[in-house]
């Protein structure tokens, strides 16, 4: 019987940052063929955040299993760190392609979304119209440079930061320490 290789810890998250990234671009393909709206709005987000999460989480748990069941805290971040890291450039890069390639009229698009939400929000709260006019200003110019190739890649450089808060977290549901022995 053939022993089954381990597989690093780079390697391991660097498969999962591939299918995670695959799976980011199928949804947002997805969303964009349903509804383009859906790819600026909160609720979709959150579904795509818990599912980026609990990916990485279950992907960290995978990895304990095939080296043997004993992950320390640290290789649990490093692991969920690099996952992440891999998964957000993947994703970066099919948005950027997505904005500037496939629809280039799709960023006016979804700050006009982006817009309408935040305006029917800030209605909702009863805010005065003179500060709506002015916050809805300074929202349009947020929100066009988001969809912005360079807003894009400095938003993957705000993602590693978030992505190392989000690991420090995952980490704590994937790590497992060796038993300690009692005397």
């Amino acid at each position: 019987m053939e022993e089954k290789e381990t597989p690093s810890l780079f390697q391991h998250a660097l498969k999962w940052g591939l299918i995670v990234g695959g799976i980011s671009i199928a949804l947002s393909i997805v969303a964009y063929a349903v509804d383009y709206a859906m790819l600026a709005d909160w609720k979709f987000g959150i579904f795509v955040f818990a599912l980026f999460i609990g990916l990485a989480i279950y992907a960290g748990i995978n990895y304990r299993g095939e080296i043997g069941g004993i992950l320390p805290y640290g290789k649990a971040f490093q692991h969920g760190f690099i996952l992440m890291a891999i998964s957000g450039l993947i994703s970066t890069i099919f948005t950027m392609i997505l904005y500037t390639v496939i629809d280039p009229e799709l960023p006016a698009k979804l700050t006009e979304v982006a817009l309408e939400n935040a305006q029917k929000m800030m209605e909702s709260f009863g805010m005065p119209e003179d500060q709506m006019d002015q916050a809805m200003e300074d929202a349009r110019k947020r929100t066009e440079n988001q969809f912005s190739t360079s807003g894009l890649a400095m938003g993957y450089g705000i993602g590693l930061i978030v992505y190392a808060v989000l690991s420090l977290i995952t980490a704590i549901f994937v790590k497992k320490n060796p038993p300690e022995d009692v005397i």
